[in-house]
């Protein structure tokens, strides 16, 4: 449940070093002749960090919200890295143009120099592919031997996907995903026993039953989801659109096998569809189980007043042993970077082991790999104590990525309309798959037509 302020959002991280200077090319490429992918020693490494850190530099970063401010960035990043690195400082921009900021094609066009610009899937293309941005930093990885092999096989998949030949434009700064949220007091109070890790969404089905009831005049549910927080991390690795024909993919059995298995909860007598879970959950203390987005900043923590707990995502049948997928933030490097070997210092240093493990004391679950994760992981979150926050993030079980384009960000509000149409039970499903697909095809057509 991560918010703007902490980053919601959602990868590749290395443990990494810099360059002194490279300049912000698209393609990259190897500058110092150690193209044949030997590892520089440690030594060689640091010193070439403390050369490219040696004087003041003022990196350009660009958060694509009208909430964020610069206070947010250096309580959650800046002040960590200027630790680190005293002499790289950070001028944060956002999409409020009140403050300052704007549009990043807008702030370019004003010659703002954007060094880092925060991004998730899709949002990639609309912020760094479709204003030319992306810069290719496969080269610095190459000359600073950075540890591939500490990335999860989900994330380094995941990060690839973006570049047409496996280049890497960015660092990731942590996983988010989607787990089962559950209130201890409700399974307590019917007697009801606690779901667990590995379940299916039959068993969960089930329970949802047991749990649906009126007692003392509340009306108790049994289950409900955040469908825009499931769908686009679903455990099929269903797309919303056709990369190379750029047409939706709504209309389709994954779609259907997806729908259907959310729409039967509310069919249960009492456990009706809400538009929102959140306060029914964490505030009222009707709902026994939530399916939700899960990491992040843990602040509904500090607030609830129920007594929860999380388990793994129940999984469906034709894929037993695959949990959900998952949302990677990460920091890319523009091209228009003039300063992109101490952007990419930065942005490595919170893909660091050293920045993650403080990371994940917050309850930050890490892309990469930590040893001994959970004896940190929300340590620095007191009412986080006790809780089966393994289950927060399948980093070793995650669904397979789907290719995203600049065209996807068009298609997943037509789903979530047809979902609602069919919990609500104002369309059949294959009326609202149909309606939805050709709905998203009209509108990537015009988006395509007012480009040329």
């Amino acid at each position: 449940m991560i918010r703007k302020r902490s980053v919601a959002i959602v990868s590749t991280i290395l443990v990494l070093a810099l360059s002194a200077c490279s300049s912000g090319n698209k393609s990259g490429g190897t500058t110092n002749g150690q193209g044949d992918g030997v590892a520089p020693e440690k030594n060689d490494i640091a010193a070439k960090i403390a050369a490219a850190t040696s004087k003041p530099v003022v990196i350009n970063v660009f958060e694509n919200s009208a909430t964020y401010t610069q206070e947010m960035f250096m309580e959650l990043y800046g002040n960590k890295i200027q630790k680190k690195y005293p002499n790289l400082s950070f001028k944060l921009y956002s999409a409020n143009k009140n403050n300052g900021g704007g549009s990043i094609s807008d702030l370019i066009a004003a010659g703002v120099a954007i060094d880092l610009v925060k991004v998730s899937g899709a949002s990639f293309y609309s912020l760094m592919a479709d204003n030319e941005l992306q810069n290719d930093v496969s080269d610095l990885i190459k000359l600073y031997g950075y540890d591939m092999n500490k990335l999860y096989p989900a994330v380094q998949e995941q990060m690839r996907m973006f570049g047409s030949k496996g280049e890497i434009y960015g660092i990731p700064n942590a996983t988010v995903s989607t787990a089962l949220f559950y209130n201890k007091d409700i399974f307590d109070k019917f007697g009801v026993a606690y779901p667990k890790n590995g379940m299916m969404w039959d068993e969960v089905y089930e329970l949802a039953g047991k749990l649906t009831r009126q007692d003392g005049g509340v009306q108790y549910m049994g289950f409900q989801e955040g469908y825009s927080h499931l769908f686009p991390v679903n455990q099929l690795s269903q797309g919303f659109i056709d990369t190379k024909t750029n047409k939706a993919t709504l209309n389709n059995d994954n779609w259907k096998k997806i729908i259907d298995n959310f729409a039967r909860f509310h069919l249960i007598n009492g456990n009706e569809f809400v538009p929102s879970y959140v306060d029914p959950f964490w505030k009222d203390g009707r709902v026994a189980m939530v399916a939700a987005q899960s990491a992040g900043s843990w602040d509904f923590a500090n607030t609830t007043t129920i007594n929860w707990d999380l388990v793994e995502l129940p999984r469906f049948k034709e894929a037993p042993k695959t949990g959900p997928g998952l949302q990677l933030p990460f920091y890319a490097i523009a091209s228009t970077s003039k300063n992109r070997d101490q952007a990419f210092i930065a942005a490595a240093y919170i893909g660091s082991e050293e920045f993650q493990k403080d990371f994940a004391k917050l309850g930050y679950v890490p892309p990469i790999k930590i040893d001994n994760l959970m004896d940190v992981l929300g340590k620095d979150v007191p009412k986080l104590a006790g809780k089966n926050l393994k289950a927060a993030v399948p980093l070793e079980s995650a669904a397979s990525p789907y290719p995203f384009n600049s065209y996807f960000g068009q298609v997943p509000g037509f789903l979530y309309t047809a979902y609602t149409n069919v919990v609500t039970g104002q369309k059949d499903i294959n009326t609202a798959l149909r309606e939805a697909d050709e709905a998203a095809n009209k509108k990537i057509q015009e988006v395509i037509a007012a480009k040329k």
